[in-house]
């Protein structure tokens, strides 16, 4: 997840709930100015941090890493056309770069 995104998400979410950042930062127990990184995207949370937010501000933390099935389809068939406009040579090098992506 993109930085920026989350620490705008984080802030709005807290705005609503109506916190200041001071009193977050507090209850979750991290600097103010570590909060304020946060927010501004200038600096992930640890996990740790991450999942004592999310408690206090009362969201699920999943929809921070989950991508929508139409997003998924987008981007299947992007790279469906991707792979139909691509040289033949190189389907065996594409091939390997899945399996390596794909290693359960």
């Amino acid at each position: 997840m993109d930085k920026v995104l989350l620490g705008k998400q984080l802030r709005q979410i807290r705005i609503e709930k109506g916190l200041s950042q001071e009193k977050l930062s507090e209850l979750v127990f991290i600097s103010p100015r570590q909060m304020c990184l946060i927010e501004n995207g200038n600096s992930y949370p640890s996990l740790d941090t991450f999942v004592r937010i999310a408690e206090i501000l009362e969201i699920d933390i999943n929809k921070f890493f989950s991508i929508n099935s139409s997003e998924n389809d987008n981007i299947r068939t992007s790279i469906i056309d991707m792979v139909k406009g691509l040289d033949r040579k190189k389907l065996p090098l594409l091939k390997d770069i899945i399996v390596a992506v794909d290693c359960h």
